[in-house]
């Protein structure tokens, strides 16, 4: 019996190769950590807006009602720190109505003061703005209300609202933010001329 020879020799993987695969091996490593981590924030991101337009949603829906149904603005300030509007709603079962927003803390509240009720109806407001303005258009061009400054309680008509709510993201990198803006007509207010 006659033992053959090898006739193909065996190799190992050098050192170049080995640091090639290592390199492009962690090169796909961290993109692919890169996308999960890109994903997950747009994926909180998207989370936190859906919230905010759900709660911005309810408080719109219920302060546009509650000034359409108004019969008279008895009281309202805008300024830096703090935004405040007060109705009287409905002819029968009159409310008097105080929506508060105060920058230090950043909710926007009603407080009705026919049954001493208060509800917080945003969180997270960074600001709030109150413009009210007269009834008649200028100039036949029902976009453009004049501001209502001299008698405003028998003059304003129209209520311009807009506000600010933002959520930090968890690590703080950024935040999500949503910006609401209505013209609400008040449909019940008594004329006096």
């Amino acid at each position: 019996m006659s033992i053959k020879p090898a006739t193909g020799t065996r190799r190992a993987w050098t050192l170049l190769e080995m640091m090639v695969a290592l390199g492009i091996f962690s090169m796909c490593g961290l993109a692919m950590m890169s996308l999960y981590v890109f994903s997950s924030r747009s994926l909180v991101a998207l989370s936190n807006y859906a919230t905010l337009d759900i709660y911005n949603r309810q408080a719109m829906d219920l302060l546009t009602r509650e000034i359409r149904e108004a019969t008279v603005v008895t009281d309202y300030t805008t300024n830096a720190d703090m935004a405040s509007i007060t109705v009287i709603t409905g002819s029968t079962n009159s409310h008097t109505v105080t929506y508060l927003f105060t920058r230090a803390s950043k909710q926007l509240v009603r407080n009705d003061a026919t049954d001493g009720s208060r509800k917080v109806l945003l969180n997270h407001c960074s600001l709030l703005n109150f413009d009210l303005r007269q009834r008649n258009p200028v100039n036949g061009n029902f976009d453009v209300y004049p501001v209502a400054t001299n008698d405003w309680q028998h003059t304003v008509k129209v209520i311009q609202l807009t506000w600010k709510t933002s959520i930090m993201l968890p690590n703080g990198v950024g935040n999500s933010e949503n910006i609401q803006t209505a013209r609400v007509v008040i449909r019940k207010q008594q004329d006096d001329s």
